[in-house]
């Protein structure tokens, strides 16, 4: 038999006197259960757990696969474990594998295992084969925690529809730790909890089933990272909070959702808590909050992209919440549809926040609320915080944004605006002849709306890097601020590449433009007359386009970012100016 020399062992230790302990000799493997993956493994377990909850005892699972049809309890003050001390990636064919086939097609039903007060399962993968790429269907949740205690520790969900569901009935003091997976609809779900529960080390991204080797996704026809990435892209909440009072959250991750961490109000009510070390990247939004209890929410080290659908926003704060959102040492980075936008009568405290892109509508938006935006950087030049009518009160101080801040005041004095960077004044002896490396540090002063981050130019062909070394992507129709003497005419030189089968892009100045040729690179020279710049300080320079996606362009791309033209480098050079142009940046 497969576990003889196990069972034999534990015949000697007991003959040696060493199992005075009970909870060592359940951890020998329960009668009746096969572990190969064929029998199905419910009832067997089933009656090893209801047996160990008698006696008070656990039980262990040896390495192996184990079927189970339908769905296992562990009784109050009983672990089930498995041989896993830390999660892992596409490893199901080692340790301790539950192979899920209960429930298909049932999103409410029972869940695969149930957990009641003071019962644990730790060391275990979670696999359900029959669910496939390309016909994704529900299943109920993988794990439902309730009573006291519960905890969930180093497992791996390779494709769980849902993956942990704590409270409904009420819960306290649950403890989720070291699991990471792929989630496709649901993640994790907290509710009924009316005391501290903790979540650490919680990370989802869809490659833990992708990449996982699975036989279930090999089956699946045509690109499956389209097909999973997208359905999560449209459907996963990863992490969602009802009723919980004190909720401690540290380190947690999640990829390509449609909403990373929710706020929501149950019949139970509210969250408050806090939230440190949270990431959400390539979703639709970051976190949004519904609901929150009055002492709110404290987020901390939090890190947030936002770009794969309507409203590419890193938080948003629903008009039907209430009460208190912290946001501190957090940083934003492409969120096209702006960092923060507060539409709730909240108490919102932006600060030492970092925000590496502008947004059409502000980089903050409010239009509801009391917020405090205090020493924040903003890198991008363009709108960085807009007050709209309905905030109730704002302060917006000491904040740095190259260019000077950019405040949009709709509320008058009701918003105190003070101690923030202002304009930095470009010296009259650089005009002459002068180019910006746009990608590196400093460009920022000369930038306005519709552009991306910086990023370098490794990649990019040979003949623009031995120029330059950084670039940065339009974003649609981007705008800049060239300095210039007043009266002098110029030659303005732009360095940009465009995709093939994407939108021309067009440069214009001063009445004049030149489109640039689609699928290259290319130098685009305008010449700007003497009557352009008379009476300014500056000239104003678009680049023109309409955005276009590479998921839609580039084949077997997820990038849903919208883009127009990578652009390189700006140079102008004033009639009669030095022949050496100087890098001001």
């Amino acid at each position: 038999m497969k576990y003889t020399k196990l069972r034999a062992a534990a015949v000697i230790c007991v003959l040696l006197g060493l199992l005075s302990d009970a909870k060592v000799c359940a951890a020998q493997m329960p009668p009746g259960v096969a572990g190969d993956g064929v029998t199905d493994d419910t009832t067997a377990l089933q009656t090893a757990l209801d047996a160990a909850g008698k006696s008070g005892t656990d039980i262990s699972l040896e390495a192996g696969q184990y079927l189970i049809k339908g769905s296992l309890k562990v009784p109050p003050g009983v672990a089930l474990r498995g041989t896993w001390e830390t999660p892992h990636h596409g490893a199901w064919d080692h340790g301790t594998t539950l192979l899920l086939t209960g429930g298909r097609g049932q999103e409410n039903g029972p869940a695969a295992i149930t957990l009641q007060q003071s019962s644990s399962l730790t060391g275990v993968t979670m696999v359900w084969p029959e669910e496939t790429a390309d016909n994704i269907v529900p299943y109920p949740w993988a794990i439902h925690g309730y009573g006291m205690h519960n905890t969930v520790e180093n497992v791996t969900l390779v494709n769980a529809y849902q993956g942990i569901k704590i409270g409904q009935p009420s819960s306290e003091l649950h403890l989720i730790r070291n699991v990471f997976g792929c989630v496709l609809r649901r993640g994790v779900f907290i509710d009924s909890t009316t005391d501290i529960g903790r979540i650490e080390n919680v990370h989802f991204n869809t490659h833990y089933w992708m990449r996982s080797g699975y036989p279930s996704i090999q089956l699946a026809k045509g690109d499956t990272g389209r097909y999973v990435t997208g359905f999560t892209e449209k459907n996963l909440e990863a992490f969602i909070f009802g009723r919980s009072d004190w909720e401690y959250v540290l380190n947690t991750f999640v990829w390509g959702a449609k909403i990373g961490y929710r706020f929501i109000k149950t019949p139970e009510g509210s969250c408050n808590g806090q939230f440190m070390g949270i990431g959400a990247d390539a979703c639709a939004i970051g976190v949004l909050v519904d609901h929150l209890q009055g002492i709110g929410i404290q987020v901390t080290n939090g890190e947030f992209t936002a770009f794969v659908g309507e409203p590419n926003a890193g938080i948003v704060i629903s008009p039907t919440a209430t009460g208190a959102a912290q946001f501190v040492n957090c940083n934003f980075w492409t969120t096209p549809g702006g960092a923060i936008q507060v539409h709730g009568n909240t108490q919102v405290t932006i600060n030492a926040c970092h925000f590496a892109e502008g947004a059409k509508g502000g980089v903050i938006q409010a239009d509801k609320g009391h917020l405090i935006v205090s020493s924040n950087s903003f890198a991008a030049t363009g709108k960085s915080v807009s007050l709209k009518p309905g905030v109730r009160s704002a302060i917006v101080t000491a904040n740095s944004q190259p260019g000077g801040l950019v405040v949009e005041n709709k509320i008058g004095a009701y918003a105190q605006i003070a101690l923030n960077e202002i304009a930095y004044q470009f010296p009259e002896s650089l005009t002459a002849h002068y180019r910006i490396n746009i990608g590196a540090s400093g460009d920022e002063e000369f930038l306005g709306d519709g552009w991306g981050g910086g990023e370098d130019a490794d990649s990019d062909p040979p003949s623009i890097r031995s120029q330059f070394k950084t670039a940065r992507w339009t974003t649609g129709d981007a705008s800049l601020q060239l300095p210039v003497k007043s009266g002098a005419a110029y030659t303005l030189t732009v360095w940009l590449l465009t995709r093939g089968n994407t939108p021309v892009q067009t440069l214009l100045a001063a009445g004049v433009k030149k489109a640039a040729s689609v699928g290259k690179v290319e130098k685009l020279v305008l010449q700007i007359p003497a009557s352009a710049t008379k009476g300014r300080s500056a000239l104003d320079v678009k680049i023109a386009g309409n955005a276009w996606s590479p998921s839609k362009v580039i084949p077997g791309s997820n990038d849903a970012r919208l883009l127009g033209a990578r652009v390189f480098g700006v140079e102008m050079k004033s009639a009669g100016g030095p022949a050496q142009a100087k890098i001001v940046n």
